[in-house]
Parts: C-alpha cells; structure tokens; sequence
C-alpha cells in the first residue's frame, strides 16, 4: 500500500507544486511571514522591491506580463519603494 498520496510529498524541487501560499505584507523590518519562499505570485501591477535568497535588493516593475506565478526566491519584500496594492502580492512555499 502506497502511504505518500504524491510522489513529491518529500521532494523539494523546481518541479514540486507549491505546498502553501500566504499573502504578504511589505515591510521593511521583517521578513516574509514563512521564511524565504521559492515563488511570488503577482496579481497586480506596479513596482515590488525585495531581498533576494542570495541578498541581493530588487526593484521590479509588474506588468500585467507578469501576472501568476514568479520562481524567485525571496526573503523579504519592502514597503519603501513597493507600490503594488494590498493583497496583490503573495509568497508561494
């Protein structure tokens, strides 16, 4: 009998769906609410500045191009110089 319901129930990987999604709420002092995440999920345009995985700060402007999901690692997003609206931004674990 098979117990994992999935084959990637424990393999973390680019091809693993995302197991959770929580929206975010930028801010310049504290980290995203579930540690670093493996995706963000757009749904909304104007500017998002964040912290990479690997520290690196990113201004990225959001067009409707952009809309869904995104494989960026990201540790932070910051409320200086974000202008995307509220509960348009969400991080994907």
């Amino acid at each position: 009998m098979q117990t994992n319901p999935t084959p990637f129930l424990n393999d973390l990987n680019w091809y693993t769906p995302l197991r959770d999604i929580k929206a975010v709420t930028p801010s310049d002092a504290a980290d995203l609410p579930g540690g670093t995440c493996r995706a963000v999920i757009f749904n909304g345009v104007g500017t998002i500045r964040f912290i990479t995985a690997g520290d690196s700060t990113v201004d990225l402007n959001v067009t409707s191009n952009w809309f869904g999901v995104q494989y960026i690692m990201v540790k932070k997003v910051l409320a200086t110089g974000t202008t995307m609206g509220a509960g348009t931004i969400y991080a994907g674990y």
